[in-house]
């Protein structure tokens, strides 16, 4: 049998599509190990080109084999027809060819304890013979094109039809990119690193350990695949000696053990882990460009030669470069998180096809130069630094940290450079003389979770607190998963236990509580700080505030129809009102201590609460059988009474009523200007008595009434549901009531049990006694004081100055038709207060005697064992300075040395991955041998050194990736580049993703000019369902504590998403959909899902329908100024214009033109519906468009709004 016979074979059974997965192993083998195959193989693959080109060979390339042999013709006419099917196959066999003078990283080994730096110039090898091949033979240049459709003497064969071979197989093996990977996955949990957990003695992740005698055998023997007892266990039979033992549920595949096989064969060299080496400048390779495309010049920079010389390696071609229009809608997004405008769209196509680069490079600049592009690069950010605006775990309380977020926004907008942002943010309290802005930067480690939760443990949240830091700041600075070495050594990379607490140890200094953060309030250690933005809208500010407090005292449309609603109301007071009889089942409340006593007829006495605020929960039964008229419930009375005789000191109230003492300051006292304040009110009414209020059957109130109230304290105050506002009788002695009406009465006779919450606080004392009174008929109480009473009755021709005065101002502010005018007044006040106040915010600081580190057995917070000191892991360089006092300004310091092996890495990859999906090393948290070899890795060594050299300055970083060749490239994907390439690590074309949660939201706004584009300041709480929060909330509920969801109304509701309020127990839904996270913990990378979920908020949330109806305005109402009649079909291609930057083809143009005709057809049937359509959100709209049409065109706009070219970054 001739020697080529066997792959003739092999071939043969391919071409039949009869090859086996054992046959095409055994192909692979051939090829990897076969040198003379190999070389037959090349010969015809450039017989394959000759054909393909109809060029004569200069030489002969296949000898002839002997005519007269029939099997040895079939056999050379397979090589022929093998050699099509080669050509296409060599693009999966032959992914990264070796070139001669590809720049490599330097290979060590890391030492069996981890103990010593590692050696950077050091390499330990065990002696091996050079695997036997043609170095300098190349497979043809996948640049060059070649002719797919097929011809006679060259048949057309599909990519999908050729056995893939790993390019491992042909390629000189890398312990770090082809073998670490699969010990670390399959052997290193039970032979890594951890030496407590180590098991039979035996470590694989250093050449000492895997080439230790260990009593009579060796568990590799370089060269000596029967002498390695670890192969020998990887292909046993018996599940006894079976490694990866079976009950591990681990297993290596049939490639795995190939290379295994072949790495033991070839010498078995270690390296030392990739990450853990400093990186070099490697030089740039010249790639091999064929003449055709050399002429186009596709390289514009440096990074894309990297590129170009794996795809040439891969027997790829780069895409040709997008169109301009999508150039700049990618450019606008990746820079500024915000769509172009038809404007900016319209400008740039122009401008680069006039002046080309200096157009791109102009358009950099303006995008980088923008306010919103600080926003941009401070949402991934916020995600990694863990940033929300609630404390999470069970309460989840509020918290105010956006002048962290302000601060990050305004670092990235002045382009601060790399080091300092660290360097700031982690010991931004430790440098000389700590500006305002140095401190609040120091928020970054407070934004981890705390609790004020009674009953855990002080000492247990501490540590908690300080491991979150751990596991943050190793993940986002250093991309290492130290958390894993809290319980134990790591599994999989060298670091210790002990080393884990000596870093610990940087961050257990802080002068902090283990409870803290109740009612709202930040936690220790806080400042109080103004914002660092820098803004000039105050002059703007003013001078709109003065015009519209101006158009509100002026204001008198719809006075006479607000007067008569109010006289209506005044004739019908205390109709047929008259008291419910009840029996109140129970009272409770969390916070109360002392005693307290209450009757079945509603009253409770009360001798000392636990202070500050105070949720009393009442359960109460209606007495149906007596309202015998059928009569409905239509309101509830709570009726204060004072203590009987002077006031009392606390103390001495709770000796008398036999309660528990509390805090001295709280008194009980008659009525006075202290008490009572009542925060909040809320009832629910049921079939089944309840202890608490169901937040699915809460009441809404028609109006709220007192018998007196002072000053700045009405008793519509409890309506927004704000321990900020309050309701608060006049001083007196006499009792005092509150009274709320119902939207809708209740029938007792369906509904006969109400839970009635009452929040008390703000004051030093509480009420001593008070009964709750449900009522029918209406209330007796006005919500006017008498004097205004009489005024509303009062003609207008009888008024008097004062009295007109009284009159319009009540009028003014409360009229339903002026809150939107008064919602816009209020919204500038608060911004312009944001922009000159001081707010509090959590930072960093040292406490006068730190809390002493040990390393703590199983991470038990309770098992100290050693006592460690601040310092680094071994595997790493050691802190410039090694003492005992080292603090986080000495590990800043360190981690921004230019020599430092992973920051520069981490950070320029975490770059590289916002503009092309992914980064570099695809696992952006995890560099360890857990993580994922990266896909370029002399590219990521010249950006890590680079970004050094170009002294971290991000802005420029920024600039030379979205400069290259590669970012410009067209995202679609031939069916090639699926099959070789299917998720584009190898960067044949333009990245391809979804749009994050917050860049869909914000560009919904943007397109549909509803965006309000103010930078920074407090969260906003926009539409979202008003119970989700409440199925989370901690007993008790105030907006303070975010427990309750008030949503924000005018220009709130429009505001970037970035600033949508993050509650970690119940995260936006709109953008949990789309896979923002909760930020529990730092998130280096979010998921991506695609669920029908995601469609329904788009469809159907308030904020994206409301965008539909708003851009649907702007297309009718720009359309109608244009002096010409406009067409639908210019119309529709307004609207693409608009929001994917592009006029539509007529299939789509004519499939938008059938939807809104029949979306006309289906409103003017219902007009009733098409006005409910239209009136979605606040916003306001435009009356004088027909409903019909607008609600049709609304639909257009929804389309639009859906489609995945608008959703997909491109």
């Amino acid at each position: 049998m001739s020697s080529r016979e066997p792959i003739d074979q092999l071939l043969a059974a391919h071409l039949a599509n009869e090859l086996t997965d054992d046959q095409a192993i055994e192909l692979r083998e051939h090829l990897a190990s076969d040198t003379e195959a190999l070389d037959h193989y090349l010969d015809l693959c450039e017989l394959d080109e000759a054909l393909v080109s109809r060029q004569p060979s200069t030489k002969p390339l296949v000898n002839l084999p002997d005519t007269t042999s029939t099997s040895a013709m079939h056999s050379f006419l397979g090589w022929s027809v093998a050699a099509c099917a080669l050509v296409i196959g060599n693009l999966i066999w032959l992914q990264t060819w070796p070139t001669s003078g590809r720049s490599g990283l330097a290979m060590v080994d890391e030492t069996a304890t981890s103990s010593t730096q590692v050696d950077q110039a050091t390499t330990q090898t065990a002696k091996s013979p050079d695997p036997a091949r043609s170095p300098n033979r190349r497979p043809p240049n996948p640049w060059k094109v070649i002719n797919s459709s097929g011809s006679m003497n060259h048949p057309a064969l599909t990519v999908a039809s050729i056995p893939e071979i790993d390019s491992a197989s042909d390629r000189k093996l890398k312990f770090n990119r082809d073998i670490r990977p699969i010990l670390s996955e399959t052997c290193f949990h039970c032979h890594g690193p951890d030496e407590h957990g180590r098991r039979a003695d035996l470590r694989l992740d250093t050449l000492e350990g895997a080439t230790t005698d260990l009593g009579g055998y060796q568990p590799i023997m370089p060269g000596n695949v029967k002498d390695s007892e670890a192969w020998q266990r990887i292909i046993s039979d018996d599940p006894d000696m079976l490694m990866p033992p079976p009950e591990s549920h681990l297993a290596l595949t049939q490639e795995q053990k190939t290379l295994l096989k072949r790495w033991i064969e070839e010498g078995a060299a270690y390296e030392g882990h990739w990450a853990f080496i400093s990186p070099t400048m490697p030089e740039v390779p010249t790639v091999d460009f064929t003449e055709e495309q050399s002429e186009k010049n596709w390289a514009r920079n440096d990074i894309d030669f990297f590129v170009a010389q794996r795809l040439v390696e891969a027997n790829l071609a780069p895409s040709p470069e997008a169109d301009p229009r999508t150039l700049i809608r990618r450019l606008s997004f990746d820079l500024t998180g915000l769509p172009p405008t038809p404007e900016e769209v319209n400008a740039f196509v122009r401008d680069y096809q006039q002046h080309g680069e200096s157009a791109y490079q102009e358009t950099i600049t303006r995008l980088l130069s923008s306010p919103h592009h600080g926003e941009r690069m401070a949402l991934p950010w916020l995600d990694q630094a863990r940033y929300a605006d609630t404390n999470g775990y069970s309460i989840d309380g509020g918290r105010h940290m956006w002048l962290w977020r302000d601060w990050v926004i305004q670092a990235y907008n002045d382009n601060m450079l790399f080091d300092q942002f660290l360097t700031e943010q982690l010991a931004g309290d430790l440098l000389p003389n700590p500006t305002e802005s140095q401190l609040i930067a120091t928020g970054f480690n407070r934004n981890h979770m705390i609790t004020h939760e009674g009953g855990t443990i002080p000492e247990e949240n501490l540590t908690n607190y300080v491991a979150d830091r751990v596991k943050t700041t190793s993940e986002v600075f250093l991309g290492l998963t130290m958390g894993c070495a809290q319980c134990h050594d790591h599994k999989y990379d060298p670091i210790s236990q002990r080393e884990y607490y000596q870093f610990f140890a940087f961050f257990n200094e802080i002068q902090d509580n283990g409870l803290d953060g109740n009612s709202g309030r930040n936690a220790a250690p806080n400042v109080m700080a103004k914002t660092v933005l820098q803004t000039d809208e105050l002059p703007q500010l003013e001078s709109e505030l003065e015009q519209l407090r101006a158009q509100l005292a002026e204001t008198t449309e719809g006075l006479e129809a607000w007067l008569k609603s109010q006289r209506q109301e005044e004739a019908s007071r205390g109709d047929q009102f008259r008291y419910v009889p009840i029996e109140l089942l129970d009272v409770s409340s969390p916070n109360l201590r002392g005693a307290m006593e209450f009757d079945a007829n509603g009253t409770v006495k009360l001798a000392q609460p636990s202070g500050g605020l105070s949720g009393m929960s009442h359960s109460l039964r209606l007495s149906a059988d007596e309202l015998t008229d059928g009569s409905p419930i239509t309101g509830l009375r709570v009726s204060f009474h004072p203590r009987p005789g002077p006031a009392k000191p606390a103390q001495e109230a709770s000796k008398e009523d036999a309660a528990e003492p509390t805090e001295p300051p709280m008194v009980l006292t008659p009525f006075d200007e202290a008490v009572p304040k009542v925060t909040t009110v809320l009832i629910s009414a049921t079939e089944q008595p309840a202890d608490q209020v169901d937040y699915h059957r809460q009441l809404s109130f028609h109006k709220v009434t007192a018998s007196t109230q002072a000053e700045g304290h009405a008793a519509e105050s409890i309506w927004d549901e704000s321990n900020e506002r309050w309701w608060q009788p006049a001083s007196g002695q006499s009792e005092q009531h509150l009274t709320v009406t119902f939207d809708q009465p209740i029938d007792p006779q369906t509904t006969p049990y109400l839970s009635v919450l009452l929040v008390f606080g703000q004051g030093k004392s509480l009420p001593y006694e008070w009964q709750i009174q449900p009522f029918t008929g209406n209330d007796t109480d006005s919500r006017w004081s008498d004097s205004m009473v009489d005024a509303i009755q009062t003609p207008f021709d009888k008024w008097d100055d004062t009295t007109r005065k009284t009159v319009l101002e009540k009028f003014r502010q409360t009229s339903d038709q002026l809150q939107p005018l008064r919602t816009r007044i209020s919204n500038l006040e608060e911004r312009r207060d944001v922009l000159t106040g001081t707010f509090s915010t959590m930072v960093m600081n040292t406490a006068k005697k730190p809390r002493e580190t040990f390393v703590l057995d199983r991470g038990q917070y309770d098992s100290p064992t050693d006592r460690v000191t601040p310092t680094t892991p071994k595997v790493l360089p050691g802190l410039a300075d090694e003492n005992d006092k080292a603090d986080r300004l000495d590990l800043a310091r360190w981690l921004t040395s230019p020599d430092h092996p992973l920051t520069s890495r981490v950070a320029a990859n975490r770059i590289w991955s916002l503009f092309f999906g992914t980064g570099l090393v695809a696992t952006s948290a995890d560099f360890g041998s857990q993580g994922e070899y990266p896909s370029h890795p002399e590219l990521l060594d010249y950006l890590a050194t680079h970004f050094v050299e170009i002294d971290w300055n991000q802005q420029q970083l920024i600039r030379e990736m979205v400069s290259s060749a590669t970012y410009r490239q067209q995202s679609s994907a031939t069916p090639e580049q699926i099959e070789l390439d299917p998720k584009n690590r190898l960067l044949a074309r333009g990245p391809r993703f979804r749009l994050p949660a917050e860049f869909i939201r914000d560009q919904a706004l943007a397109v549909s000019d509803l965006l309000v584009p103010r930078v920074g300041g407090p969260s906003l709480q926009p539409y979202q369902p008003p119970a989700l929060w409440k199925e989370v909330s901690h007993f008790g509920s105030t907006p303070a504590t975010k427990q309750v969801f008030v949503q924000d109304h005018g220009e709130k509701l429009y505001r970037r998403s970035l600033y949508t309020i993050v509650k970690r127990t119940s995260p936006h839904p709109a953008m949990a959909a789309f896979d923002a996270p909760s930020r529990e913990l730092c998130t280096m990378e979010r998921g991506a899902t695609n669920t029908p979920i995601q469609a329904l908020v788009t469809l159907n949330d308030p904020q994206f329908a409301e965008a539909a109806r708003a851009l649907a305005e702007r297309l009718l109402i720009e359309s109608a100024s244009n002096e010409k009649s406009v067409s639908d079909a210019n119309r529709i291609d307004q609207a693409f214009t608009i929001v994917v930057g592009r006029t539509p083809n007529n299939e789509e143009r004519d499939a938008v033109l059938s939807l809104l005709q029949t979306e006309r057809e289906r409103f003017a049937e219902s007009p009733e519906d098409a006005l409910a359509a239209v009136s979605v959100g606040e916003s306001p709209r435009s009356a004088t468009l027909d409903p019909v049409e607008h609600a049709a065109w609304m639909q257009v706009a929804t389309l639009l709004l859906n489609l995945s070219e608008t959703l997909t970054r491109l």
